[in-house]
């Protein structure tokens, strides 16, 4: 909640968190006890207050909102006055407007960090189907999984080697029991894409079995990511996905586009049997790289991929990979015989259009057959909710059906401004925590910008994207065309419809900004942006007509 600037009166009577002059966010509470505070604050409270403001504002740079919070509480205490009146010093006077402009600018920024922590749960991390160690499954469970497996019916015969020992039988065990509910959501979802897996590896000659190697990767979760910055439901890493053709930067990551990454996969799958002539060694290669199971064989000897697994020479998580696709393969075949009841997702279905600008998918979201949430899941390769733009345009997925009404709401929509980023090239000693710091913002937000992960470091001369801030547009003095709104004079198209409706209407004052009028009327920047046609961001000047949304009221 912020305050007029003006009214230090309000501010004085804030918080009830005391002065601690050189504690960090991390600060005990028990050492916060209440001090008496002089009626008028002292030169030395200004001080503290003023480096607390600026501790707070570092912190909500940083995305730090809380630890900003409470920076802002004890910059007030320094300076509130024990009996609640209104302070009378300029220099306290200006403490206080400076406080409130941090914390409103800090409000300003929290939504970002809202946005993070969205994409957070909307990205789960990968589930462990290959164990890092050696499976936990009791003499018991694996006896239940042998007799499991020797009564087996399936009558398809399988187009990869399955061969059935011990190291598949503690695998198969641990899913049959500890992994059984996330073995059960992974083979529900599977159903989503399989069809278009298996149609995709015909057309490349690949065994359609390795569809499980998506099981083992990801749990066929199309957002899913990985410590090392692997993604999608085959956990490409941005190299091997871009050596595969796969886009990742801040604008689309293909690596999330199921059949993009699907087709990458294929190929790479196809490299690796032609490189090891065998479809465990290349399954092994898939987990730890080429290079790693190459040089190990030619140090070794060993030609066989058990061999290499009972040497030890691999790491665990390695060994047991190979045994968790041939057990996957087992349960997906027969689900019901090893104790899955599975009802499986409908298999992915949609119609494409070309956009030939960018736009936000909110405002293709109004058309019938078609909402937020579907664009997004049929699109998970889009990293916002402005589709990109460049020469040959972007091709949408939209729902069976929605093609002719996504069209007619393209048509209707302003066209929206895309992400942008400055270079930076990396110093000696850069990290993804270290950048971030210099440049104002989170290292999730520079992370994701990359397809980094946040404890990367940056080898010197690398080029990195910067998000750029989106600026902040203030009134100017320039004269507006008189009698003309803002969206008439810059001559943006109309905006897809709202729904909300205009009660009034604002005269652009000198000092202005978007945030300030939307914070003075209730509503937000965004729906300002789409209910004037604007462009974000927008220059706006004095005399300027803004309409306000109604429920904002």
């Amino acid at each position: 909640m912020f305050f007029p600037r003006e009214d230090c009166r309000i501010l004085a009577g804030l918080a009830a968190v005391l002065l601690l002059a050189a504690a960090g966010c991390s600060a005990s509470t028990a050492s916060r006890k209440p001090k008496a505070v002089s009626a008028r604050p002292t030169p030395a409270a200004v001080l503290v207050a003023r480096a607390e403001l600026s501790r707070g504002w570092e912190a909500a740079l940083s995305g730090d909102f809380q630890c900003a919070e409470e920076a802002f509480a004890r910059a007030l205490e320094a300076v509130r006055p024990a009996r609640g009146e209104p302070p009378t010093d300029p220099e306290t006077i200006d403490v206080c407007s400076e406080l409130y402009d941090a914390m409103l600018r800090s409000e300003a920024l929290a939504p970002a960090a809202d946005a993070e922590t969205r994409e957070a749960q909307e990205s789960p991390r990968a589930p462990a189907l290959a164990p890092a160690e050696a499976p936990d499954a009791t003499p018991d469970a694996v006896l239940k999984a042998r007799q499991a497996v020797d009564s087996d019916t399936a009558t398809t015969p399988y187009d990869i080697p399955i061969v059935v020992n011990d190291a598949v039988l503690r695998i198969l065990a641990v899913y049959q029991n500890e992994f059984h509910d996330v073995i059960s959501r992974g083979l529900a979802r599977s159903g989503r894409f399989i069809p278009m897996i298996e149609r995709i590896f015909q057309e490349e000659g690949l065994p359609k079995d390795l569809a499980q190697v998506a099981m083992v990767e990801s749990s066929f979760i199309p957002r899913a990511r990985s410590p090392k910055a692997a993604c999608g439901i085959w956990q490409f890493i941005p190299s091997t996905g871009r050596e595969y053709g796969l886009t990742s930067n801040a604008v689309v990551d293909e690596r999330s586009d199921p059949e993009k990454a699907t087709r990458a996969a294929a190929r790479y799958l196809r490299f690796l049997h032609e490189l090891f002539h065998d479809w465990y060694l290349a399954m092994a290669a898939y987990n730890a790289g080429e290079g790693k199971i190459l040089r190990t064989l030619a140090k070794s000897g060993f030609t066989d991929f058990w061999q290499l697994a009972a040497s030890g020479l691999i790491k665990p998580q390695t060994q047991n990979y190979v045994p968790a696709v041939i057990a996957s393969t087992l349960i997906a075949r027969n689900p019901a015989h090893y104790g899955f009841v599975v009802e499986y997702e409908k298999p992915l279905a949609y119609d494409m259009v070309r956009l030939d600008r960018p736009v936000s998918l909110r405002h293709l979201a109004v058309a019938e057959g078609a909402t937020l949430e579907d664009l997004q899941r049929l699109n998970p390769e889009l990293r916002s909710e402005v589709t990109p733009g460049g020469p040959g345009g972007y091709i949408l997925k939209v729902p069976t059906g929605a093609e002719v009404a996504i069209l007619a709401a393209f048509a209707e929509a302003p066209t929206a401004r895309p992400p942008s980023f400055r270079r930076y090239v990396a110093r000696r000693g850069d990290t993804i925590v270290r950048i971030a710091r210099r440049f104002h913002m989170t290292p999730a937000t520079l992370a994701a910008a990359n397809s980094l992960p946040q404890n990367a470091a940056i080898k010197r001369g690398r080029t990195v994207l910067i998000p750029r801030a989106e600026p902040v547009r203030v009134a100017s003095s320039s004269k507006p065309g008189k009698g003309k709104s803002l969206a008439v004079r810059q001559g943006k198209t109309k905006a897809a419809p709202v729904l909300v409706v205009a009660s009034k209407h604002y005269k652009v004052r000198g000092g202005d900004t978007l945030y300030r009028i939307a914070v003075k009327h209730g509503t937000t920047v965004a729906q300002l942006l789409a209910f004037n046609s604007l462009a974000a961001p927008s220059l706006i000047r004095p005399g300027d007509t803004l309409k306000i949304p109604a429920k904002a009221h």
